[in-house]
């Protein structure tokens, strides 16, 4: 009985561990996919700044290989202060005024534009901007910083008491043309003129990864609930599996060894009773029956058929 206890006890150690595995193989699942989902939304704003700093970039380039473009001096657009060209603004000869909107200028116009309509903010910037709403905050001046060290962009999720944005810089490299419009005191001699940061809320993208985190740990509960049930299922299967087997192992050992049986009847003696009482002898059918799964038909063997029926046995003779 021991025996079958410690046996038990065993297997249900061996379930409790398989549960416990189960347990850090979901969690550490969970973990790495929450994990990923993090970075993928986060790459995935980050490629969407990068997407507007190529297109205001190439938009500079335009502007840059154009020499500028001239728009109506209207509507709220007029001559860059800044902007150290003779030409910056003209009249046709139709008598219109038309403003020099060079590259920097029509920079500041579309995040201005695209501020309003989709709050998406974009700053050009620089260590000696000539225009000083252009000088860098904090964060900027650390990103050019990195970028005379030689990184190519930098991003990053700022969290504050407004919400959460994704701030993204990539750097402006030293290009000729754009020392003609500036004066000697603003014009670059090193590798990286400035930078161009954009920054949006980064609200939407945590509402999206909200649900997906629900999601995944819905399906890990669930994946980790049904793993529970198996093994339970599977564990107390084998645990009566193992307590059936002990007890036909058990039933075994008592048909081992020396048996006390009747040298006349064949009776055999209980173990551990009284030999001197009749009561403490049985049959040994039935001590055979009682200890294992065994069952008895009764006949008769042709000595003993011969010895009760003398008849029968000389009849078959002859």
């Amino acid at each position: 009985m021991d025996a079958k206890i410690e046996t038990t006890r065993r297997a249900g150690r061996l379930l409790l561990v398989l549960c416990l595995i189960l347990l850090l193989l979901t969690t550490a699942s969970l973990y790495f996919d929450l994990r990923g989902i993090d970075g993928r939304y986060r790459d995935l704003a980050a490629e969407m700044a990068r997407s507007y700093f190529r297109a205001i970039d190439a938009m500079r380039e335009w502007n840059l290989d154009h020499g500028g473009i001239y728009v109506r001096a209207d509507g709220g657009i007029s001559p860059n202060p800044h902007l150290s060209s003779p030409v910056r603004e003209v009249t046709t000869t139709a008598g219109t005024k038309l403003a020099m909107v060079n590259h920097a200028q029509m920079t500041r116009l579309l995040s201005e534009l695209l501020t309003d309509e989709r709050g998406i903010h974009m700053h050009i910037t620089g260590l000696v901007p000539i225009r000083p709403e252009n000088s860098p905050d904090q964060w900027e001046r650390e990103a050019l910083a990195d970028f005379a060290g030689g990184s190519e962009e930098r991003f990053e999720i700022v969290r504050s008491v407004g919400g959460s944005y994704f701030r993204y810089m990539a750097p402006l490299k030293t290009d000729p043309r754009c020392n003609s419009c500036h004066d000697e005191k603003h014009r670059s001699n090193g590798a990286v003129r400035g930078g161009i940061s954009v920054s949006f809320s980064y609200e939407p993208f945590l509402n999206v990864m909200s649900a997906e985190r629900s999601r995944s740990v819905f399906v890990h509960v669930l994946f980790f609930g049904l793993g529970l049930t198996l093994i339970s299922i599977t564990g107390r299967r084998l645990i009566r599996s193992i307590a059936a087997l002990q007890d036909s192992l058990l039933r075994i050992k008592r048909l081992e060894g020396f048996l006390p049986i009747c040298s006349r009847c064949k009776n055999i003696r209980l173990e551990g009773a009284d030999g001197r009482r009749q009561e403490s002898w049985v049959a040994i059918e039935c001590y055979i029956q009682e200890r294992t799964d065994a069952e008895f038909t009764h006949g008769l063997c042709p000595r003993c058929a011969h010895e009760l029926y003398p008849e029968i046995s000389l009849e078959r003779k002859s």
